[in-house]
Order: C-alpha cells, then sequence, then structure tokens
C-alpha cells in the first residue's frame, strides 16, 4: 500500500524529492527512500535533477519525476470506416499510428486479419508493451471483453480479449468506443478535472459514455451508454425492425449515408449544403431534434456537469448540430437542471478512443 501511494504521488507531482513525498504522505524518511530506490533501480522512476537546499543549508536534495517511457501501450479504434491504431508511452505521447480502411469487413476472419495488420509495426518493442487496447463500435461485456454485436459489420458473438490475446501474446482490454473516447476525454482532453459528464459520440453509429464521480459507468455487464437505442418517437419507430439503433434510424452516419443514395453526396456534402439545400435543412433539423430528445432524457436521469459532443460527425460538424440541438435541449429540460450543464466539443478529435484505451490499459494492470 505505501508503494502504491508513494508511486502514485510521484506520477502526479513531477519534480518532487524523497523528503517531500515523506511529508507529504507521512511516512517515515526511510521507508520513501527504500520504496524509492526500488523503483529507481527498475527504470520506473527517474533522479532527473537536482533541488535547492533548505535555509539551513546541507545536500541539494534529489527530485524524482515518473519516466512516462518506462513501458508503452498500444491502441486501438475500431470504426465503421477506419481503424486507427497508436503506439503512445504512459502519459499519452503518441509515437506512431497507422490507419486501414475497415468498410471492406466482412466476416470475423477478415476483422481479425485487419486488426492484427493494424498493430503489425507497432509490437516490434514487445518486450517494453504493457498491453493492448481496443475500442470496438458495438456492445461489450468489458470484463471478460466478450463482444455481443457491431452493426457496423453485423458481427455476433466474438470472444476478442481471448482470441486476440492468444493471436498477439500480450494483454488484451476491450471495451465500447465510446467509452473509450469518454476516458481519453477525461485523461487528456475536454473533460478533464470534470466529476460528472456524458460523452456523445456521433459518427457511423450513435452512442454515449458516461463518468460518475470521476469513474466510468459502465452498468452491470458494460454496456451503459448505447443511447443509439433509444427511442423519441414511438409511435413511428415501432413499424420499423432495425439493425442499427431507434435513434440511429434519425441520426447517424449510416442513416444519413443511407438518405443520401439517390443523391450521390457524401455525408460532409449533406452538411455542407444543409444551410442552403432546403430539402437537407430539413432532414438534418429531424434528426437533430431527435438527437436532442435523447440527450435530454439523459440530462434528466444523470445531471451531469458536462455534455461532450464527438465522434467524426460530432466533433466536424458541432456548430450545424449545437445551432439546432440546444434550443431543443433548452424547450425540454428545466432550467433548474440545465444551468449548470456545460455543452463542450470533445477536444481529442480521432484519437480520443486509442488514448481512452491507452488509459483504460494502465487503469487495468498498472498504478494511474
Amino acid at each position: 500500500m505505501s508503494e502504491h501511494r508513494v508511486f502514485k504521488f510521484i506520477r502526479a507531482n513531477p519534480l518532487v524529492s524523497r523528503t517531500q513525498i515523506a511529508s507529504k504522505l507521512r511516512l517515515s524518511k526511510v521507508l520513501v527512500s527504500q520504496i524509492v530506490n526500488r523503483f529507481v533501480e527498475s527504470g520506473v522512476v527517474l533522479e532527473v535533477a537536482k533541488g535547492q537546499s533548505s535555509s539551513r543549508g546541507g545536500k541539494k536534495p534529489v527530485l524524482l519525476s515518473f519516466n512516462c517511457e518506462y513501458r508503452y501501450v498500444i491502441g486501438v479504434d475500431v470504426g465503421g470506416t477506419k481503424i486507427k491504431a497508436i503506439l503512445a508511452d504512459l502519459d499519452g505521447n503518441i509515437l506512431q499510428q497507422k490507419n486501414l480502411p475497415s468498410k471492406d469487413i466482412r466476416s470475423k476472419k477478415d476483422f481479425y486479419v485487419l486488426l492484427r495488420e493494424s498493430i503489425g509495426s507497432l509490437i516490434d518493442r514487445r518486450d517494453r508493451i504493457l498491453g493492448i487496447g481496443i475500442g470496438v463500435p458495438g456492445t461489450v461485456d468489458s470484463e471478460s471483453g466478450f463482444v455481443r454485436y457491431m452493426p457496423a459489420f453485423d458481427l455476433k458473438d466474438l470472444d476478442l480479449k481471448r482470441d486476440f490475446e492468444r493471436l498477439v501474446r500480450l494483454p488484451v482490454f476491450v471495451g465500447n468506443d465510446v467509452t473509450l473516447n469518454a476516458l481519453g476525454e477525461l485523461w487528456k482532453g475536454v473533460a478533464n478535472g470534470y466529476k460528472n459528464f456524458l460523452m456523445v459520440s456521433l459518427g457511423t453509429g450513435t452512442g454515449a459514455g458516461i463518468v460518475i464521480n470521476g469513474e466510468l459507468y459502465e452498468g452491470s455487464r458494460g454496456m451503459a451508454g448505447e443511447m443509439g437505442y433509444t427511442v423519441t418517437d414511438w409511435s413511428r419507430e415501432k413499424m420499423h425492425d432495425l439493425s442499427f439503433g431507434r435513434l440511429e434510424r434519425w441520426f447517424s452516419g449510416y442513416s444519413f449515408e443511407r438518405f443520401l443514395r439517390s443523391f450521390n453526396k457524401t455525408v460532409k456534402e449533406f452538411f455542407d449544403l444543409s444551410d442552403t439545400n432546403e430539402e437537407f435543412s430539413r432532414v438534418l433539423d429531424e434528426a437533430c431534434e431527435h438527437l436532442a430528445l435523447a440527450i435530454c432524457n439523459a440530462i434528466c436521469l444523470l445531471d451531469p456537469e458536462l455534455v461532450v459532443i464527438g465522434g467524426g460527425i460530432g466533433y466536424n460538424q458541432y456548430e450545424r448540430i449545437t445551432k439546432r440541438l440546444l434550443p431543443v435541449v433548452e424547450r425540454v429540460v428545466p432550467n433548474e437542471i440545465l444551468e449548470h450543464v456545460e455543452f463542450k466539443k470533445a477536444a481529442l478529435a480521432d484519437l480520443g478512443v486509442c488514448l481512452g484505451a491507452v488509459y483504460l490499459v494502465q487503469k487495468k494492470i498498472f498504478v494511474i
């Protein structure tokens, strides 16, 4: 327990001396010195500089710092259109990254081959890699790493953690992509310093990540936050049996692409033209209204300090979306609840899931 406390303190307070650690943690100087010496010998802590002597003179204290390059972590974001993988140090500094298109995934074999290819050159430093974190667009049992369903590829029942650990011979941890995006924003993004927030990710699909009291809330089996299945108009939605969720019928890259087939336009062109094209503007207004209602329900249920909008569409079209979304939210949510809620654009863009995956690995098997 003392080692755990000392290590966490050094990691949170760079350039700290043994004496300062002992004083702040109320541990004996001898015990702190023994613990720190072991950390220095292992390479996880570095002696980096000399501090100032006390007013009474004497030896200058040796200042300590966490060695963020002690180990590396691979973070993977499996998206509906591409797989992004990064190699990062323990502070989230990205050393390498790789992108591969994922639209041709049609089977479990396709998925595993592409996933293995995405981390190909990143595992060259195998002896220095702490583990691999993978964010997938679907329902995941976060404890077992078992993927129940990924609508983007119509893949079901993948024992991803077990299968991939056998394939790469490294520890593997799996989570829902939006949940990991929330973790990334909490660690390195716009939600840093907030205790309670809702992450809404708008991309090929629509999902949410929930942080309560500074910790991810994943539900009893890791499946909390499946906002895409939210019902916003049952009188119309009960007539449809969908592979994607009810809300995703209204707002998702998948639904926009389906609508645009007869127009020969991309999703980006759809948003660009929504400022001038009457039909596109009407479709986007309706989509944002349904999205707003789902967010209203979540705000009233969770009482967050912050709502973060991210994902490929959410990040790139934040202004167009919030311009339509916020007036609906203001009409629906009582002011005494809404007045304390901020809306912010995600800070990590398309790196949020990967960095969240890096953070997940450390939370699972390292002191952070």
